[in-house]
């Protein structure tokens, strides 16, 4: 494991986390990563655990679940199970990226806008009176004559 691929964030966290694994678990999980987590691990954050609550509604970083889930994945769950597991992320991300497809597809959204029931515009005559006209009643203003 590279020191790079690691935020120093999440090693601090998943020191944390570790201290609540039960030992049998804990034990299938190897060494060296552990040392490599402590090595990576960050001095200044500060993270702890709320017993009160479950892992999965912890303030826990993203990256901190994703590795998290890998080393069970890898260390602590039988193969089968694994797989299983891998099998159902993968089918449940294809089941988000499908959502996503129709929500966000272009050509549905044209489709909605087509459909949609343009506003109704009617021309308006405006009645324009001629010059002639115009100018009549402009000089019967002028005199008081008429309307």
């Amino acid at each position: 494991m590279e020191n790079s691929t690691i935020y120093p964030e999440v090693a601090t966290e998943l020191i944390e986390i570790f201290k609540f694994i039960e030992e049998p678990i804990l034990e299938k999980i190897p060494e060296k990563l552990k040392e490599e987590l402590r090595k990576i691990a960050s001095k200044d954050y500060k993270f702890k655990i709320d017993k009160t609550k479950k892992l999965n509604e912890q303030k826990i970083r993203p990256e901190t679940k994703q590795l998290l889930s890998a080393i069970f994945i890898k260390y602590c769950c039988r193969q089968e199970d694994g797989e299983e597991i891998l099998i159902a992320c993968k089918e449940n991300d294809m089941k988000i990226e499908q959502e996503k497809r129709e929500k966000y597809n272009p050509d549905k959204i044209f489709e909605k806008r087509a459909e949609e029931k343009k506003p109704c515009f009617k021309l308006v005559v405006i009645k324009k009176d001629p010059w002639y006209k115009k100018l009549g009643r402009a000089i019967g203003r002028i005199f008081g004559i008429g309307c």
